[in-house]
């Protein structure tokens, strides 16, 4: 099982290359039309919702749940979608996610700045002004989103494994560069251990957004990990009855086999 992530500039041809290397390696492929598709079918995040923090930071002042609930959704959405099979993900913060898989790829793509302009002239059929302008705000509004989300430099040579210029390499290049990377490192192979691991981190994910946003919960500190079907649940409560209606919903959960409940009852509240 493969896990490629693919993060991107605008006019790179980030997108042209993924499209190839999911052809190429017949990967399935997630990219925005797809995660917006199962966000909103599946965890029901409004299409207003996903429009205002796809990619970008939010202003900071936002400390609306919603931020919350789109984020731990999304995430969930990413790692239901690896564990379907081996997949090309695009952007995303798909590299700060996946980070410490062993049968994850992280690419980065770019291009030098003048040559962003000309690509986007040509594909917009604007003038250098618009073009700029547009380079500024996608990076900015990435760049905020992975900082903000994921606390990392969106440009962090660290979170990649390839990083490819598309200056003088071809797109045909880059697909056979992924490619070539994907075969030396052998995440084409299954591995088992990360297969285990996505299907717990897919069921704390799962436990967790029905305890704090499909019921609604107000727990403090609330944490959810699992591990071959173990859920272990911590967090604080004033309310003592909200420990066992949320060990109820976890027991609830396919693939749950036993909860350890670990939630501490406070008559006071620790943030009073």
């Amino acid at each position: 099982m493969a896990i490629i992530t693919i993060s991107r500039e605008v006019g790179s041809l980030g997108t042209e290359i993924s499209q190839k290397v999911k052809e190429d390696l017949g990967l399935q492929l997630l990219n925005k039309e797809v995660l917006e598709k199962e966000l909103v079918g599946h965890y029901g995040i409004s299409e207003n919702k996903i429009e205002k923090y796809d990619e970008k930071g939010p202003p900071f002042w936002d400390f609306s749940l919603d931020r919350n609930r789109y984020l731990h959704f999304m995430k969930t959405a990413m790692y239901e979608f690896a564990r379907k099979g081996s997949c090309l993900i695009i952007g995303r913060g798909a590299q700060a996610i996946f980070k410490g898989f062993a049968d994850a790829l992280h690419i980065r793509v770019f291009a030098p700045h003048d040559l962003r302009i000309e690509r986007l002239m040509n594909r917009y059929k604007c003038d250098e002004t618009m073009a700029e302008q547009i380079i500024r705000h996608s990076d900015h509004d990435r760049e905020g989103f992975h900082k903000f989300f994921f606390n990392v430099d969106w440009n962090d040579q660290k979170l990649y494994d390839l990083m490819i210029n598309t200056n003088i390499i071809t797109i045909d290049d880059a697909v056979q560069m992924i490619k070539g990377a994907a075969l030396a490192t052998k995440i084409l192979e299954k591995k088992p251990d990360d297969e285990g691991k996505l299907t717990d981190i897919c069921l704390s994910q799962e436990v967790y957004g029905n305890i704090a946003y499909i019921e609604g919960i107000d727990i403090g500190l609330l944490e959810v990990t699992a591990t071959k079907g173990i859920v272990t649940i911590k967090g604080v409560t004033s309310v003592k009855e909200i420990i066992a209606k949320c060990e109820k919903i976890a027991r609830s959960v396919t693939g749950v086999k036993k909860v350890n409940n670990k939630i501490i009852h406070h008559t006071r509240s620790l943030f009073a």
